[in-house]
Order: structure tokens, then sequence, then C-alpha cells
């Protein structure tokens, strides 16, 4: 696992330092650092794009944690966000970057622990695999990087952090691979992943690349219930 841990404070990335060597000896989990004393420097790095886990100080000098982090996502960085702050302020702002979890200064070594819980646990599911046909070859894909798919003419396209895919395979298929959420069925021609969804609108999703996808009519009150559904039970972990 490589860890990154960016704060302005060099007290406090000692800290977070020492609890990652501990944290590694006591799980038996290879864990590797790296520090960044400002978002600046950590958005210059390419290493640091590969990071499974990022603990990111909200308060910095020059450019927020929560600012650099919408940056990443912006880059498809797809791993853990850890924000680490003194104040619970920027809670909503952690929501729209899939925030993992949010550490109070002094960080706890019982709060740590909570928080790579649920970065292990989120690795889990982010390594998920699905399987495509991509012209005579088997393909496996990442699901938690599949944005949506979308069928038109005779093609059925996974639209990805990495770019667009054609395989060779139905919606229905796909949608049955996938296994429920985060993908939803919403219209005859789409799945979307509700990860990569910005806003619920009266007739569709915005996705976060500014593509609107329509909502069925028939069932359309449902598929908004669902879409709240996630959302709040994503709130809620």
């Amino acid at each position: 696992m490589l860890a990154v841990i960016c704060d302005d404070r060099a007290a406090d990335r000692e800290i977070l330092l020492g609890f990652c060597a501990r944290y590694a000896k006591e799980k038996h989990l290879p864990i590797a650092n790296l520090e960044f004393e400002n978002a600046g420097a950590l958005l210059n790095s390419r290493e640091a794009r590969s990071a499974d886990v990022m603990f990111l100080d909200i308060y910095m000098d020059g450019a927020l944690g929560v600012d650099a982090a919408r940056i990443l996502r912006g880059k498809g960085y797809r791993g853990a966000l850890v924000f680490i702050t003194t104040s619970t302020e920027h809670y909503a702002d952690g929501f729209d970057v899939e925030a993992a979890h949010y550490l109070l200064k002094p960080v706890s070594w019982d709060a740590f622990c909570e928080a790579m819980r649920r970065v292990q646990n989120r690795m889990q599911i982010t390594t998920r695999r699905v399987r495509v046909i991509v012209g005579r070859d088997e393909v496996d894909i990442d699901v938690s990087g599949i944005k949506y798919i979308e069928v038109y003419g005779h093609k059925t396209v996974l639209h990805t952090i990495k770019g667009e895919l054609a395989v060779n395979q139905s919606l229905s298929a796909l949608e049955k691979a996938l296994g429920g959420d985060p993908f939803l069925r919403c219209y005859r021609y789409f799945i979307v992943n509700m990860d990569f969804v910005k806003r619920l609108n009266k007739d569709g999703l915005l996705m976060q690349d500014g593509r609107e996808i329509p909502l069925s009519r028939d069932g359309r009150a449902a598929l908004k219930s669902r879409y709240m559904a996630y959302v709040f039970a994503r709130m809620e972990e």
C-alpha cells in the first residue's frame, strides 16, 4: 500500500508516519509513504497519483486540501481520500470528492485505525473487475473507473476515466455482470455509475463530466428514489 501524507506541519506528518508504521506492523501490511508539505508539491508529483490513500490537511498555506482533492479527482485519481482538519466546516466538500473519512486533530490512534479500516474496505470495492469483450479479446476492467455506459447505433460504449471503450456485449448483459449499486440502469440506452453523478435534475442525471443522461419516463420516480437512497447511504457511511 502507498500512503501519501500532505500537511504543512512537520509534527503532524510525523504522527501519521508513526501511525502508518505501527499499523503496518500490527496488520502485517506493507505501507510505503510519501510526504508533502503543501498541495502544490503533491499535485506536481506523478508518483503520488498512484497512492492507495492520501491523508490531506484541509488548512494549509496556499491551496486547501479540498481544492487539491478536486483537482486530483478531475485528473482521474480514484484512491481513498482522508481529510485531516481542526473543524467540520468542510464536511460537505469532502462528500463532493468522495472522501473516505475525516480525522480531527490531534489525531488519535483509534481514529487512525478506523480511517484505515474504511480505506481497506474501499480498496476491496474499487478493485472489483468486470470482464468485457473487445473485438476478439476478453479484457478485465476496474468497475470503479466506469462512469457510464451507453448504446448508440449498434455499439455499446463504456465511458471510463481513461477514455471510451467499445465492447461486444449488450447493455442487459453488462447490467447483470455489474450487479447493482453503484450502477443504475436509468434509461433504455444507459447505465450510470452513481459515484460519478454530480446532481439529480428534473428529468435526468448530470454527470461530473457535464453530460446529462435522461431518466426513463416509466419508473422515473422509482429511479430518483433509488439514487437518493444510494446518496444517503453513502453519507451515513
